[in-house]
């Protein structure tokens, strides 16, 4: 069987489910096999919160049906926001991506003379059944309208779209058609199966208006046969669309339902494997603390990053954003190459996370001022020694006593307190306590060894916030 190569190509390559970094690649699977079952015009919502990673997770499913020999195309429907009729949109991506996929060299033409000479007789878009004729009964005139057919722009054929209603009426008609039998040549001729998928891209974003219209389209006009449609929204901001534009107190759930056949909620995404497939990049000059607990697999960075984005029940384009900002942060403390740098990544990270996340305690927090205390939801880490358990408002206490100065008072040689009061690096603020599980130790004494040591420039709190200010501008 001849390969045929689709739009995107690249993507057979760059993103698979094999090398999802989120684990979706049960649930991209599992997905699949329930639609490709699916034949007479199926509509599904795939409803994922914005940041969860919608359009890697379509061009997984776009790679993982085309190498199961369906014929997939992708539509952002961004991309055409500006434009006024999403009607022309869906019916040029659709007419031009099966295009691509039908050949036109050597057999393959005869092929399609036949094939399609069968189907298009009697239709509009061949203007009448003398062509239809001609396409059975002249082999060379076959050829001809086919490689004419074929060349023939999306904007040729769907000139009658811009014209009066019944124009436009007909002319969807006989695209429907030219849909069906193009699927159908794909099947026949190339032996690709149905149905065609179709995944709908970034409707969320879209202007109300549009995305409203986009959706009549796919429903009233292309429920077409052997043709699944699959639409990714996040479905709380596609209703927000519908309500800006219908009034609030509109049933937009209810009003939703109309399009399509079944909603599919995308799996959460798997952030601490992510992390842990992750490569952080640390330079020499830099030593991260405290380490990590013995026998986690993770690497140093992963490890706490993990622990706070679930503290912070951060998504996946945040988590992004966070691991950024952390490279700008450091490589400008690596720039200072006469020196070894300690630095407190689970204070860094929080640094970076509590700018956005938690401001006020971002802006409260300062020398001799570690508000260490962790006021939302707590739970337990991964206990490796399981002397007690350790909760991650622990860890958030420890490494926030760890990282800011304190004052300590100073005596004369008489014996008198002097009343200056000189802020210092001390370990021994950050102690804990005596029914502190194994784990909590091996930290405390972690920081205490960068914290006591001469070979390091220790970074603290006051250090992390000037850099997480200048790190607020990458996204």
């Amino acid at each position: 069987m001849d390969e045929i190569t689709p739009k995107y190509s690249q993507w057979l390559t760059d993103f698979t489910f094999e090398n999802c970094a989120v684990g979706r690649r049960a649930y991209g699977e599992f997905l699949a096999s329930y639609l490709v079952e699916e034949k007479d015009g199926f509509v599904l919502n795939l409803n994922g919160k914005w940041g969860t990673g919608k359009t890697e997770f379509l061009k997984r499913m776009y790679s993982h049906l085309h190498t199961q020999r369906h014929p997939v195309i992708y539509i952002d429907a961004w991309e055409s926001d500006f434009t006024e009729n999403p009607l022309l949109v869906v019916a040029s991506e659709l007419l031009a991506q099966l295009k691509t996929l039908l050949p036109l060299k050597g057999d393959d033409i005869d092929k399609l003379t036949g094939y399609l000479g069968k189907f298009f007789k009697g239709t509009a878009i061949v203007a009448g059944s003398f062509v239809g004729e001609k396409l059975i009964q002249d082999g060379a005139a076959g050829r001809e309208f086919v490689k004419s057919f074929m060349k023939s722009s999306p904007e040729d054929l769907l000139d009658t779209m811009r014209k009066g209603y019944s124009e436009q009426v007909e002319a969807v008609k006989n695209v429907r058609t030219q849909l069906e039998h193009l699927a159908l040549a794909l099947e026949e001729v190339h032996k690709r199966e149905l149905p065609v998928m179709v995944l709908v891209d970034e409707l969320d974003r879209c202007r109300p208006s549009y995305a409203i219209e986009m959706l009549e389209v796919i429903k009233h006009f292309f429920n077409t046969k052997n043709f699944v449609f699959v639409v990714a929204t996040d479905t709380q901001q596609l209703e927000n669309s519908i309500n800006a534009v219908y009034g609030e107190k509109f049933d937009s759930s209810v009003y939703l339902r109309r399009f399509f056949n079944r909603k599919a909620e995308l799996s959460e995404p798997d952030i601490a494997y992510y992390l842990e497939k992750h490569i952080f990049t640390i330079a020499s000059n830099i030593v991260l603390y405290p380490d990590k607990p013995a026998g986690t697999t993770a690497s140093t960075v992963a490890y706490y990053l993990s622990a706070l984005v679930k503290a912070y029940n951060l998504d996946l384009r945040t988590v992004d954003q966070v691991i950024a900002k952390l490279e700008a942060c450091l490589r400008t403390i690596a720039r200072d190459k006469d020196k070894y740098h300690a630095v407190n990544i689970f204070a860094l990270l929080t640094a970076i996370i509590e700018f956005d996340e938690r401001p006020e305690v971002f802006k409260g927090r300062a020398d001799d001022n570690a508000l260490s205390e962790w006021k939302a939801d707590d739970f337990p880490m991964t206990d490796l020694d399981a002397n007690r358990e350790t909760l991650f408002s622990d860890y958030y206490a420890l490494n926030m006593k760890a990282t800011v100065m304190h004052k300590e008072t100073q005596m004369d040689q008489t014996g008198d307190t002097i009343t200056q009061m000189v802020y210092s690096v001390n370990s021994s603020k950050c102690r804990v306590g005596n029914d502190a599980s194994n784990m909590l130790r091996q930290m405390q004494t972690s920081i205490s060894n960068k914290m006591d040591s001469t070979q390091f420039t220790v970074w603290m709190w006051s250090d992390f916030k000037e850099l997480v200010k200048l790190s607020k501008s990458f996204e």
